[in-house]
């Protein structure tokens, strides 16, 4: 027996309750970033974000029925870092059995379940067409999504895969109206953590602990252990402040 299907009433489309957004990196398919745009609206998410797309397509975007006014005024950004400098929770979606990094994956029922979510600055992240979000993409991201699929079938259409996550995030936050926090003890936002991570960095290179050719692997570490501990915008705050008088007290020895 088929089980009932699970209703919900789409959120208002306002920062406060739909502070959602769909983070495209370098699509390739217009068909995809169209059926994208579609699935958000349907579900009531309106902030779309495309990184690096290839430039023709993106003057190709056709399929997008219904859902012109989200591709209109959809942001184009050149990093992905860029496009989640705001975000205080960023969620990849992968292929579990390619990435660098171990760490737990969910699915998007289980991940849009948790209380927390509805208090967050939520980014979902989807990668190219071709292979997904590469380790470096993956290494922006505090968790990991992954939609269920059969073995002999297991990679899904871009724009589907848009639409399941946009539909359980529509079906969770239905009943929640709890904002995001703005405060001091509320998470840091990527561009903050990004800066300390630039701070860290640098004092690295000072010290000669950081060489160029172990350079990219360790950056990725290093920001991966940062947005695993989740700081918050004060710690975030705090941490960097003590990172740049570090810096000022050895630039003002060597002089």
């Amino acid at each position: 027996m088929l089980r009932p299907v699970p209703s919900f009433t789409a959120p208002p489309a306002s920062p406060s309750a739909s502070d959602c957004r769909v983070v495209l990196v370098r699509p390739r398919d217009p068909n995809n970033i169209g059926a994208a745009a579609r699935a958000m609206k349907n579900f009531g998410l309106r902030d779309l974000t495309v990184v690096s797309p290839y430039p023709p397509v993106w003057e190709e975007v056709v399929s997008a029925v219904g859902a012109l006014d989200l591709l209109l005024q959809a942001r184009v950004t050149e990093t992905l870092a860029e496009a989640l400098a705001d975000r205080t929770l960023v969620i990849g979606t992968l292929d579990p059995t390619r990435v660098e990094f171990r760490q737990a994956v969910v699915t998007p029922s289980q991940l849009f379940a948790e209380p927390a979510m509805a208090r967050e600055r939520l980014a979902l992240v989807f990668g190219p067409e071709k292979h997904g979000l590469t380790n470096d993409d993956l290494s922006h991201c505090h968790r990991w999504m992954s939609i269920p699929t059969l073995p002999d079938c297991p990679s899904m259409n871009l724009g589907q895969a848009v639409a399941i996550c946009c539909y359980e995030w529509a079906l969770q936050s239905s009943s929640s109206s709890i904002p995001p926090a703005d405060s001091p003890a509320s998470p840091a936002p990527q561009a903050t953590v990004e800066v300390l991570l630039q701070r860290a960095l640098h004092l690295l290179r000072e010290v000669e602990f950081l060489l160029p050719g172990n350079e990219p692997a360790l950056t990725r570490r290093l920001r991966r252990a940062l947005l695993r501990h989740r700081l918050t915008r004060d710690e975030a705050e705090q941490l960097c402040a003590v990172l740049s008088r570090t810096l000022r007290q050895l630039a003002s020895r060597t002089d």
